[in-house]
């Protein structure tokens, strides 16, 4: 409990995330066992073009990041948000890394949605899940390497493999939205890259874009 206890004064705003995640999910077991199909995900907030569009139900832009359809998908992601979810919150400091996560979560539902009010892209589908929002922390990752390539860059090269095969998969798997992982590493990246590229009042530190 102790060792918790540090983990979440240490990076409270991911474990907090974490913590809703498992929430939801133990909710969506509740109701409907270990797996959900895609009609009770919509039931849990699931992200569906048609469902926004046409009930304006755009909450789903955002709750449908935090739901996930199977035992595996949430251990799989949270593991995955565990891992680069604290480097990044440390990195950043939980103001703006509270702000790279909204806007990774946000857009990767939103983006999508807008390619569906233009050409109705994935009318037909319903996805969940914060695997979006992971992307935008590596997207984040990428955008610290730019700004400070002698602190962040060695770490997003060791990274990329990783993230290209990630891709790759999201590309092969039917059941993975490519476009929710793309949006959401996209999202990452801008939110962070512009960030950091904001005037600072304080000029004395270097890396003061970091800390504030």
């Amino acid at each position: 409990m102790n060792e918790l206890i540090k983990k979440y004064k240490k990076a409270p705003v991911t474990m907090g995330l974490i913590t809703v995640c498992i929430i939801v999910y133990l909710i969506s077991f509740v109701l409907y066992g270990e797996e959900m199909n895609v009609y009770e995900g919509i039931t849990m907030g699931g992200y569906n073009p048609i469902y926004v569009y046409l009930d304006n139900q755009y909450y789903r832009l955002l709750t449908a990041n935090f739901i996930h359809f199977g035992l595996l998908h949430i251990a799989v992601n949270c593991y995955s948000l565990y891992g680069i979810g604290m480097f990044i919150e440390a990195s950043l400091k939980p103001r703006k890394y509270a702000i790279v996560l909204l806007v990774s979560a946000l857009a990767t539902t939103g983006l999508p949605y807008l390619l569906f009010l233009i050409n109705g892209f994935e009318a037909n589908t319903v996805s969940g899940g914060i695997s979006g929002v992971i992307f935008g922390l590596i997207g984040a990752l990428g955008a610290l390497a730019i700004k400070y390539k002698n602190i962040f860059m060695d770490i997003f090269k060791q990274l990329a493999p990783n993230v290209i095969l990630m891709l790759v998969i999201s590309f092969i798997v039917p059941t993975i939205s490519m476009s929710g992982h793309v949006s959401g590493l996209i999202g990452g990246f801008v939110a962070t890259y512009v960030m950091l590229n904001m005037k600072s009042k304080q000029k004395k530190n270097p890396y003061s874009d970091l800390i504030n």
